[in-house]
């Protein structure tokens, strides 16, 4: 195949996206743990503006900046009527001209004062616990100050200024962390739109496959690619719920999944293997059959350039099917780069980075390459393991993939490459 018959990756990961825009819907949940790690669906705005009051930011006076220059002293003190205490969750209130009102951390400013000062600041240097609030040392209700700054605003926390009403605090496509949780909590939400779990059931072919903790054929290999992609398509927000190897008989492997789509309702069938050009591609003989809907486009990338796309036809609905290469490597990387954005996953961060290596390393002209990597200490990133596309133990180590762009037929040390930061090596 020549490379002007080969798809862009882009190309491909659209009709992704295309075909898994059907299945996917939105739920609600409530803000909490239920919802950490989900990815929103659609962007919220607040209701309130936080903080929704200006309030202080330390425990101390509520004074008048003006009123407080007008009461110092030679020694830079000043005396002043005390007013009531203001606690957290009280009104506000009013401060009368010349006082000082107690107030608590996150307490509603008075109106009339443009500062607090910090009870360290008084002449007794604290609150007494058990009594009110009063400072140890006072005297007739009044409390010495001896403040080291008299600005206006000194301490005291705007109303609005973390965020204000109407503010968008959530994009579609972002993952709800706990510090964002938080947010969406203070802001006045108390539920969220994400993403619903496509259930998806991942088969590897293969008649040499076996199972994990099973004697393997002779001449056969442990299944890598069901636990691998299972978790990678957990990673991206998919319940994975079916994982089984399957061998080379197109008519047992169509026989067996639409029971398991039937079983469990599957809305997304992933498999691994039989997309090449080989004597036993089981995926590609399944094709002909009645039912199936598959194209096998040759994406211009390495690994993974072979690639399935199409449905199992069922009576009443159709169900995408994403038919992946059998090398382990080649598996995950389509996974990664074709089904984690279909499924809404977040995009990885890219960076440019410069490349270390010891030797020029080749590059396929006409495709995109992506090469296993680690980030170091230096911001730059060395490539681990070969390109090849069973090295699944250098994609293990790695923390990046390093894109080397069409067009480029050797990597040399100090290349300026866009890098995927990806989950794994050390981290």
């Amino acid at each position: 195949m020549t490379a002007a018959e080969r798809i862009p990756l882009a190309d491909h990961v659209a009709d992704a996206l295309a075909l898994l825009a059907p299945v996917r819907s939105g739920e609600v949940l409530p803000l909490g743990a239920l919802a950490v790690g989900r990815v929103a669906r659609v962007d919220a705005r607040s209701r309130v503006d936080v903080p929704g009051h200006d309030n202080s930011q330390m425990d101390g006076y509520a004074v008048c900046t003006a009123h407080l220059e007008a009461a110092l002293t030679a020694d830079g003190s000043a005396a002043m009527p005390r007013g009531p205490m203001i606690a957290a969750g009280d009104a506000p209130g009013t401060l009368h001209a010349g006082t000082a009102r107690p107030i608590m951390t996150g307490a509603p400013i008075p109106q009339g004062a443009d500062a607090v000062i910090p009870v360290e600041e008084s002449a007794a240097g604290r609150f007494e616990p058990g009594r009110g609030g009063e400072p140890e040392g006072s005297e007739n209700g009044t409390v010495t100050l001896a403040p080291v700054s008299r600005d206006p605003g000194r301490y005291v926390r705007r109303r609005g200024s973390d965020t204000h009403a109407g503010d968008t605090v959530l994009r579609a496509g972002q993952v709800l962390t706990p510090a964002r949780i938080a947010h969406l909590a203070a802001c006045g939400l108390a539920d969220v739109e994400v993403e619903s779990r496509l259930r998806v059931i991942v088969l590897s072919t293969g008649s040499e496959v076996a199972v994990p903790g099973a004697s393997p054929v002779a001449g056969g290999v442990f299944d890598a690619n069901g636990p691998g992609l299972s978790a990678a398509l957990a990673a991206a927000g998919a319940e994975v719920v079916h994982c089984a190897a399957v061998p080379d008989d197109a008519a047992a492997l169509l026989s067996r999944l639409r029971a398991l789509v039937d079983s469990y309702d599957a809305d997304l069938v992933v498999t691994s293997g039989g997309v090449s050009a080989g004597a036993f591609e089981v995926v590609r003989d399944a094709a002909g059959s009645a039912g199936v809907t598959m194209a096998f486009p040759k994406v211009a990338m390495q690994p993974g350039g072979p690639q399935g796309i199409g449905t199992l036809d069922l009576p009443a609905r159709r169900v995408p099917w994403l038919a992946f290469p059998g090398n382990p490597v080649s598996a995950l990387l389509s996974c990664e780069l074709i089904a984690r954005p279909a499924l809404g996953a977040p995009p990885r961060t890219r960076l440019r980075l410069p490349v270390g290596v010891e030797l020029p390393e080749p590059s396929p002209l006409a495709l995109e390459q992506y090469r296993r990597a680690r980030l170091l200490p230096s911001g730059r990133v060395r490539l681990v393991g070969g390109a090849s596309s069973h090295l699944i133990g250098g994609l293990a180590a790695a923390d990046a993939l390093v894109i080397v762009p069409v067009g480029t037929d050797m990597v040399h040390d100090g290349d300026m490459l866009e890098t995927v930061l990806i989950p794994g090596g050390d981290s």
